[in-house]
């Protein structure tokens, strides 16, 4: 791999701040896509910023007939969450077939979508729910997101911070 800066910034303002500096800073989730990109010297960021230290990016709230899962939440915790269970049986179902227990305990759903990787599951059950990504800036419906093959409609300095 290539050297680089590692941040692990403990809020969301930290964070954007991390993204702002250095030339081509990237962000860091669960990593399994963006690891191996690097490791194969594919990627070459400037800057990591980890954003497996802010809490406020973790978790899942039943609301109504939905569910909000923050973008830091595993693959495991959205599995085993009774909230997806009773609410989206579907899509606790998918996340338990996601990888290995490696991988779904280490992958998020935030990571899953921002780097919309066609061996991804997410994308697709995201789009097929009609489900909302909010972002540090905005909310995009799923269909205006995805933008093609490895490509959302994020901008720079912008990260997901939940899905609804």
């Amino acid at each position: 791999m290539y050297a680089f800066n590692y941040h692990r910034p403990g809020s969301l303002a930290d964070a954007t701040k991390a993204l702002s500096g250095g030339n081509e800073p990237k962000i860091l989730a669960g990593g399994m896509t963006l690891l191996p990109t690097m490791k194969q010297r594919l990627a070459a960021p400037s800057d990591l910023v980890d954003l497996a230290g802010i809490a406020d990016l973790k978790g899942i709230k039943a609301s109504g007939n939905g569910v909000t899962i923050g973008a830091m939440t595993t693959h495991a915790e959205v599995a085993n969450s009774k909230d997806v269970r009773s609410t989206i049986p579907a899509l606790a179902a998918l996340a338990e077939g996601i990888g290995d227990p490696q991988v779904r305990n280490r992958g998020t759903i935030g990571g899953s979508i921002a780097n919309n990787d066609p061996a991804a599951d997410y994308p697709g059950a995201v789009v097929a729910l009609g489900a909302t990504v909010h972002t540090n800036k905005r909310r995009i419906a799923a269909d205006d997101f995805f933008k093609g093959m490895f490509e959302t409609a994020l901008e720079p300095g912008e990260l997901i911070t939940a899905v609804t």
